[in-house]
């Protein structure tokens, strides 16, 4: 069975917003990681990965961010995700400590104020 997740890119000053929606697992983290490294200007400030709308992330999506927030540190650019409070991916990203590689923000509003 293959998973469908969509990628939605927008430009929002010098940042990069892309909203994940639907599942992303190892049958599709190939493809997303190939929209999300391809969406990134070298002009942009940094990168807001949005999964308000995913529903599930598997082993190979939590390494994919990992990969992509340590591309973006090596190019001088951040990556920021948005995890809203009661999302199902809360306590799998907490599990990870994906924070240590890419701040968590409630909101796109708050991901892209910048510190």
């Amino acid at each position: 069975m293959t998973t469908s997740a969509e990628v939605v890119v927008e430009r929002h000053g010098d940042a990069v917003v892309a909203r994940l929606t639907g599942e992303v697992d190892m049958t599709n983290a190939g493809y997303v990681g190939d929209e999300l490294r391809e969406s990134v200007p070298n002009d942009a400030a940094g990168l807001v990965v949005d999964l308000s709308e995913t529903r599930y992330i598997d082993s190979a999506a939590i390494g994919l961010l990992f990969e992509l927030a340590r591309r973006l540190t090596r190019r001088r650019q951040d990556m920021r995700l948005v995890v809203p409070e009661g999302s199902p991916l809360q306590r799998v990203l907490e599990i990870t400590e994906i924070h240590t590689a890419a701040p968590i923000h409630p909101s796109v509003d708050s991901a892209l104020a910048r510190d």
